[in-house]
């Protein structure tokens, strides 16, 4: 599913990006980041913008910039904890350092686009299932755990799964 944000939510993510970087600077320690294509500003852009277009599809709050950590929290739907993991790839994996990492009770993967403003909405996952289904990667700076885009349930069931959880 194809998301296009809106220009307000763009400048938030542009600003919540530089800010966060900012805030590590300050505090003495570098952001961490192993990709030489893309600054620890850009990535963080591109992270906000990904929480930004999950928050609006499911209809919860905006992403908020977290001075020390996030706990591996980006959003809430009501008293489900959603993680939003953002990759490069349009059509990219989801990846966890570790089943400890996978903090909330779902995670969405979120793609970038060749436009900047459009976010592709891959699928999610629960804690429970990514378990049980992943497989372990060897990206050259230590072994992860990984879900490829299309073993993830569709987002659209996901909107099904919370109205039930809403209603019931």
């Amino acid at each position: 599913m194809l998301l296009k944000l809106n220009n307000q939510d763009v400048h938030s993510s542009e600003v919540m990006g530089a800010d966060t970087v900012k805030l590590c600077e300050m505090q003495g320690f570098s952001p961490r980041l192993d990709n030489k294509r893309q600054s620890r500003v850009e990535a963080n852009v591109y992270g906000f913008k990904a929480e930004f277009a999950v928050a609006r599809l499911l209809g919860v709050d905006p992403p908020t910039v977290n001075v020390v950590s996030d706990g591996g929290v980006d959003l809430w739907f009501e008293q489900v904890s959603i993680d939003v993991k953002f990759n490069n790839a349009e059509f990219g994996s989801l990846i966890f350092d570790s089943m400890d990492k996978f903090k909330s009770r779902i995670a969405i993967l979120v793609g970038k686009t060749a436009d900047p403003t459009v976010m592709r909405v891959n699928g999610w996952i629960d804690r429970k299932r990514f378990e049980a289904g992943c497989y372990q990667k060897d990206f050259g700076y230590g072994v992860r755990l990984v879900m490829d885009h299309d073993d993830l349930l569709a987002i659209e069931e996901l909107w099904r799964v919370l109205m039930e959880y809403r209603f019931k």
